[in-house]
């Protein structure tokens, strides 16, 4: 069988030492590894506050793992996720590939997305008129019949 790419989330109580965290985090890392599958990316995304209140805990430490595996890989993650008292919730889902690529910058109308939030005055342009099209927009043709 083919492995997969996977997004593992989980999110460790907020009371463990950094210590406790790395240990967890490497716990399910030599699980990955050890049946087959291989870390692609770890990330700490450290201590957030909670949507809503957890077991009385309002704070946990997030983290991901991207990983490739076989399906029954996940099942067995799963299901020592569920016992481990040290997680407040888990989460795997099946990842695109582009998962793992940085992400693109953005552009808007040929221009990086440094220059959003320039206007045209800054640009070195002067305003234009309500109602005039802008350089690249044409006309908006009417049906037949309709005077714009």
């Amino acid at each position: 069988m083919s492995l997969r790419l996977y997004e593992l989330m989980f999110i460790t109580r907020p009371d463990l030492d950094e210590e406790k965290v790395s240990s967890v985090i490497g716990k399910y890392q030599d699980i990955i590894t050890s049946t087959g599958g291989q870390v692609k990316k770890q990330d700490k995304w450290g201590k957030r506050r909670l949507a809503y209140e957890i077991d009385g805990q309002r704070e946990g430490v997030y983290v991901l793992i991207t990983f490739e595996g076989e399906p029954a890989l996940t099942r067995e993650l799963d299901r020592l996720m569920k016992i481990d008292a040290d997680l407040l919730r888990h989460m795997i889902v099946r990842a695109s590939p582009s998962s793992l690529e940085p992400p693109k910058p953005r552009v808007r109308r040929g221009r990086p997305a440094e220059a959003f939030g320039a206007t045209e005055r800054e640009e070195g342009h002067e305003p234009r008129e309500s109602g005039e099209p802008i350089a690249d927009e044409s006309p908006v043709p009417t049906p037949e019949g309709q005077q714009s």
